[in-house]
């Protein structure tokens, strides 16, 4: 509602859905932590799997790349019901955010169950965008 009050036409929203292009679709959604016992933790992530399998399945195109705010791998850990889905679906590229400054150390980039993961939080791209294709 904000968007449309404020006149921002060239701004999309992905919330349970894909944009699909020229042999490629992106899809993703918000992701979350995975290193909690808390039951808040685990309603949290579960629907956030199931955003992101709305997304995927709302896919066109064989290839789909996924965006999450929060890092499905790190150094130390991974979010094994994400990485499962995006195995499922034949995700190969996954991108995401949420990491900063000092704590990109924990960052994992690289292959990870068939999957390449890459961290694109502007700090850590020296506020340069990351060119994404195919």
């Amino acid at each position: 509602k904000f968007i449309e009050e404020n006149g921002f036409d060239t701004i999309s929203i992905l919330h349970n859905s894909s944009y699909d292009f020229d042999g490629f679709s992106v899809c993703g959604s918000r992701g979350w932590f995975f290193d909690s016992d808390e039951e808040h933790n685990e309603k949290v992530l579960n629907r956030e799997v199931m955003r992101l399998k709305a997304s995927i399945e709302a896919a066109k195109n064989e290839e789909k790349i996924v965006f999450l705010h929060y890092p499905p791998v790190t150094t130390g850990n991974a979010c094994a019901p994400i990485v499962e889905l995006l195995q499922q679906y034949g995700v190969q590229k996954c991108y995401y955010g949420h990491l900063h400054g000092a704590a990109t150390r924990f960052a994992f980039e690289g292959g990870y169950q068939g999957i390449d993961f890459r961290l694109i939080s502007a700090d850590h791209l020296a506020f340069t965008p990351l060119f994404i294709c195919k």
